[in-house]
């Protein structure tokens, strides 16, 4: 609990720190909410033209689409804020030979080389946004608001922020070897964006995939599914297990990087 406490606050200076240096630049932080704007707008002409024809599409309503993207804006806000700056920014650390200064903090190297940087700026639409897709589509469906509901829903929340941050960092870990990952993100970023939609619409060799291999469908997919009841025990279990098996498996990982990490200066 001491260590938690530490790390807790530790991290609480590293919010405070980004929200003030972000907003010593204000027009970029608007800039940077407009262009996500824009982003949203795209987003959403997928269900303007689900409610204009009306469909069904695989047993899914037009309210029900409207969740599953109010949970993939919200969950992309989430890892914006988060985790996106930081692992963009772990090649540079290892091309310019900074990694070698967070090495002597001390504190955790994975912590403050993964988790130091909160950007607000591209992350304040999507959130916003999501919930208010999330809220509109909970209502328009009529399922119940009841405490059970509502706090299992954030629970699914929390466990995909925390997946997230797991899948994603294998990807970037590669850079201790290959120095530059850009193709490598745009490959995970592009598998991203197909999670923008239920995961029923794909074929059954896409959605293993995406539940087992890279599991991207348990972070927006799982919260939509259990507040509409459909959610089956053993996607319940799995969703237990993955965050698990995956913080595991990318520690184990960043351990192996670090191992084969030389500085900058040899």
């Amino acid at each position: 609990m001491k260590t938690l406490k530490k790390y807790g606050y530790i991290y609480l200076i590293f919010v405070k720190n980004c929200f003030i240096a972000q907003m010593e630049y204000r027009i970029n932080f608007l800039f940077a909410n407009t262009i996500e704007i824009a982003y949203l707008c795209i987003k959403l002409i997928y269900v303007l033209v689900a409610f204009r024809v009306g469909v069904v599409i695989n047993g899914y309503t037009p309210d029900a689409l409207l969740m599953y993207v109010g949970s993939f804006t919200m969950m992309t806000g989430f890892y914006c804020l988060f985790f996106y700056s930081n692992f963009m920014m772990l090649s540079n650390h290892i091309r310019d030979g900074t990694l070698d200064m967070l090495i002597t903090k001390p504190v955790s190297l994975q912590f403050i080389a993964t988790l130091r940087r909160i950007d607000f700026g591209y992350s304040f639409t999507n959130v916003v946004a999501g919930i208010a897709m999330i809220v509109i589509g909970w209502s328009r469906m009529g399922i119940p608001v009841t405490p059970v509901k509502v706090f299992g829903f954030i629970a699914f929340i929390f466990v995909g922020v925390v997946l997230k941050y797991a899948i994603f960092l294998i990807p970037s870990l590669i850079s201790f070897w290959t120095v530059n990952t850009n193709a490598v993100n745009q490959m995970s970023t592009a598998i991203w964006d197909m999670n923008h939609v239920p995961m029923n619409i794909y074929g059954r060799s896409i959605q293993q995939a995406g539940m087992f291999l890279f599991p991207v469908f348990i972070i927006t997919n799982f919260s939509p599914l259990y507040a509409m009841d459909k959610l089956d025990i053993s996607y319940m279990v799995w969703f237990i297990a993955a965050p698990i098996v995956f913080l595991f498996i990318s520690r184990k990982l960043w351990n192996v990087a670090i191992r084969s990490y030389t500085s900058a200066s040899g």
